[in-house]
């Protein structure tokens, strides 16, 4: 689920974000893209701004409402956050008080870019702060041949946290979901989490 998403252009037809486009050929689901992706705004801005500047709103009470859709129908859900956890959806509420109301946990993608050590433990402490569990961090397009600063950079997100790094993905030209599913499938975490959630839908179903 991708349940905001705002760009300069639709994408087509069927889908009008790029992003959900992806998740869901990755996932191979067909939902609508309006389950999918209930908040779209044709502006490339946060959902706040975009909202304003084309004389709109946010309806987070229909967000959850999908959401807690296709959280009945599949085992478990991914949903897919905008920007950050800050970016601002209404004027009282951001994509961090959207995983309140959802009560999820959370995986942070960071990458090893300069800069990103900040930008992490901000999200890390963010979510802390929110009472948001935190599963890991996945580090995204590390280059092929990463200097000392990309390199290290997870380990000492993870030295300064305590957040386990849950796998690092390499640059790819072009997205691989057989490449980036190797990467993730054969993470322990990863696997716990996926077990745990199917378990606890099953329950939720009795």
């Amino acid at each position: 689920m991708k349940p905001f998403a705002t760009s300069s252009r639709i994408y087509s037809k069927n889908y009008k974000s790029h992003d959900t486009a992806t998740l869901a050929k990755a996932a191979n689901n067909r939902e609508p893209d309006q389950i999918l992706n209930p908040v779209f705004f044709p502006l490339a801005a946060s959902p706040l701004m975009a909202a304003e500047f084309l004389r709109s709103t946010v309806d987070l009470n229909m967000v959850i409402k999908k959401f807690n859709l296709l959280k009945k129908k599949y085992e478990f859900t991914i949903v897919e956050g905008i920007g950050g956890v800050m970016v601002p959806l209404t004027t009282r509420r951001s994509v961090l008080d959207v995983i309140r109301m959802m009560s999820i946990p959370i995986i942070i993608v960071s990458s090893p870019k300069l800069g990103s050590i900040n930008h992490t433990i901000l999200t890390i402490n963010a979510c802390r702060e929110s009472k948001i569990p935190i599963i890991g961090v996945i580090f995204n397009q590390i280059p092929n041949d990463p200097n000392i600063v990309e390199s290290m950079t997870p380990n000492y997100i993870e030295k300064l946290t305590g957040v386990k790094t849950i796998t690092v993905i390499p640059f790819m030209e072009r997205c691989n979901f057989k490449k980036i599913g190797l990467y993730l499938g054969r993470n322990s975490i990863i696997e716990n989490l996926i077990s745990r959630l199917i378990d606890k839908q099953s329950i939720s179903k009795y």
